[in-house]
């Protein structure tokens, strides 16, 4: 079974307290460990990150394989344009230590794949299905290690009551701690001071998200969005949509479009 397979087994039970998170970030820790016996998949020589910033196909697609999931062939990379959509909103979240920030100097500089989530969520079609294909992305970018410098992960929490920086820290710690992060795309985990705050961002993405009388529910489309150097939306990915080879592959046509400028 593929690393991100189990990474969505291991949120099909719904958790019920932060006792029940930090089973869950226990699980994922074991999951990044495990990662070290996977098969590799082997690095893209040096000389492609010079290919790719030049405007060469390099097909980082490849990294990731065809699945049952997303069983069809994906466009590849350069032979489509991704129009800018909007401007991503700015607005004032915290990392994982309390700071606050501006999600727009956040976002300036590189690409970023930007998810919504909550770590209570229990659809294993909602927020667990975002986080495992973002660590698959995580993971596989080790085989592209130029990456690192051009695309970011930014994953931002919709329930700053529950999932407060200690509690994202904590479930980010595995990722964090991950001996080889020096050579994967940085994955950056935010929450707010409150709901309110956070409303302007959800509007500006287009994030809907619904409280429920069940304290524990919080109702939500599944979402990411793709978003340029320049802080412009340039793709949104629903479900059925967020395969690991679409992302890359739409990634590596916004640096053959900046490699074309």
């Amino acid at each position: 079974m593929e690393l991100g397979s189990f990474m969505r087994a291991m949120f099909l039970f719904k958790p019920r307290s932060e006792t029940a998170t930090g089973l869950l970030t226990a699980c994922f820790a074991c999951l990044v460990a495990a990662a070290v016996v996977v098969a590799a998949v082997p690095p893209i020589a040096a000389t492609v990150e010079d290919r790719a910033l030049g405007g060469e196909v390099v097909d980082l697609a490849s990294l990731f394989p065809r699945t049952a999931d997303y069983d069809f062939a994906v466009p590849l990379a350069g032979t489509y344009q991704l129009p800018a959509l909007k401007a991503a909103p700015g607005g004032q979240l915290l990392d994982m230590n309390g700071e606050a920030l501006d999600l727009a100097k956040v976002l300036d500089g590189r690409i970023s794949l930007v998810s919504f989530v909550y770590l209570l969520c229990a659809d294993t079609n909602g927020c667990p299905l975002a986080l495992a294909t973002l660590f698959d992305v995580f993971d596989g970018s080790e085989a592209a290690p130029f990456l690192k410098q051009h695309l970011q992960l930014v994953t931002i929490s919709f329930d700053p009551e529950r999932d407060t920086p200690e509690a994202l820290g904590s479930f980010a710690y595995p990722v964090l701690a991950d001996p080889k992060a020096g050579r994967k795309v940085d994955w950056h985990f935010y929450t707010s001071s409150g709901a309110k705050v956070l409303q302007p961002v959800l509007d500006g993405f287009g994030q809907a998200v619904i409280h429920t009388a069940d304290s524990e529910t919080i109702n939500h489309l599944l979402r990411m969005f793709l978003v340029d150097r320049q802080g412009r939306i340039r793709n949104v990915y629903g479900l059925g949509m967020i395969d690991p080879r679409l992302l890359m592959s739409d990634v590596e046509t916004l640096l053959m479009e900046e490699a074309g400028q």
